[in-house]
């Protein structure tokens, strides 16, 4: 989940190679300027698709959490959901992301999400102006009020999964899980690989740090290896460099690492598998609200395994590495989730 600072390049150019960076498109239109121009009454037309517009603060091509947006909203316009979308990144929190929102909302851009936590109070402060508007932001809180949505992240059903694969392939130690900061998500993700190795190795033990900052890599990277030093051989990682981070620490020590948000297997062969989320899923909602003239939604977004809203890509240099009988375990438990027979428990302790 990211926060204000920017990701490292050299992992960004590792993720996504030698991308442009994604425009603001902000074509000049007939509305600009008026302080509502969604539809005041009643659903959208079929000819009158809605535009979605998102904010993010670093560059979307990062290969994880910014990337998992812009790829959930091109999906949505090859799908024919929507009429186009349009982006703007390198927006910091604060009166630059309340100026990026107002832009959106002044163009008839709806819904508009706010793709970090740290948008929270900028769309707070946006959304009373144009009450035909829905707003999002990862807040992950379901704090949501009249016009302003929320969407969270339920990754700790994917990262179960993980652990079960984490412990089948390492002979011991134990888990290292690492946060940008300790929030209730990212103790949910740690909390739940630890239980699914458990059911491979019940005496497996771990440890949760926060790091302090989503994206430096080399703070995450020494966090790691303090936690290998105490034994730890698997790791879990909540943010773009506590993930990053671990991978470049498990590439040194023989360990195994997990992707988040996106796959990163091409990172390192000691990538065991990666979750995707598939954000169009969560987008899909929001502008299924809009096209149903459904202004004040107050809603929070949860979209989980059970409605696809996140993959599992076992990297393939490890699918024949990984003992059938514990294949046979995270299959069960992979199809047990996304029936809904199985609930894998937001523990956030």
């Amino acid at each position: 989940m990211p926060s204000s600072s920017h990701p490292r390049r050299r992992w960004r150019t590792l993720v996504a190679g030698a991308a442009a960076a994604v425009a603001l498109v902000l074509a000049g239109c007939g509305d600009a300027g008026r302080r509502d121009t969604a539809p005041a009454d009643g659903a959208a037309t079929a000819s009158d698709k809605p535009r979605l517009a998102i904010v993010y603060y670093p560059q979307f091509r990062d290969g994880s959490w910014g990337e998992a947006a812009l790829t959930g909203a091109q999906k949505l316009k090859d799908a024919g959901v929507i009429a186009d979308f349009a982006v703007q990144e390198n927006v910091d929190p604060g009166a630059d992301g309340v100026r990026a929102l107002r832009s959106f909302a002044e163009q008839g851009y709806n819904p508009i999400i706010a793709h970090s936590f740290n948008y929270g109070d900028d769309v707070k402060q946006v959304a009373p102006e144009f009450p035909n508007t829905i707003f999002a932001y990862a807040g992950g809180f379901g704090d949501v009020q009249d016009n302003v949505a929320d969407y969270s992240q339920p990754f700790w059903e994917a990262t179960y999964l993980e652990g079960i694969l984490a412990a089948g392939v390492t002979e011991g130690g134990g888990v290292a899980g690492a946060g940008g900061f300790d929030i209730p998500v990212c103790r949910a993700m740690y909390n739940a690989y630890l239980e699914g190795a458990k059911l491979v190795r019940p005496e497996t033990t771990g440890s949760f740090v926060a790091v302090g900052d989503w994206s430096d890599v080399q703070m995450a990277k020494e966090a790691a290896l303090a936690q290998a030093d105490q034994g730890a051989t698997m790791f879990v990682g909540c943010g773009q460099g506590p993930t990053f981070g671990q991978i470049e620490a498990a590439t040194e020590r023989g360990a195994v690492a997990v992707g988040y948000t996106g796959d990163m297997s091409g990172l390192s062969e000691q990538v065991l598998a990666s979750f995707t989320w598939n954000l169009d899923k969560v987008f899909e909602e929001m502008v299924a609200d809009v096209v149903a003239g459904r202004t004040n939604p107050t809603r929070y977004y949860e979209v989980g395994m059970t409605k696809d809203g996140m993959d599992v890509v076992i990297n393939p240099v490890w699918r024949d590495r990984i003992p059938a009988e514990v294949m046979a375990l995270y299959e069960q438990k992979l199809e047990e989730i996304r029936s809904g027979a199985f609930t894998v428990a937001m523990n956030t302790q």
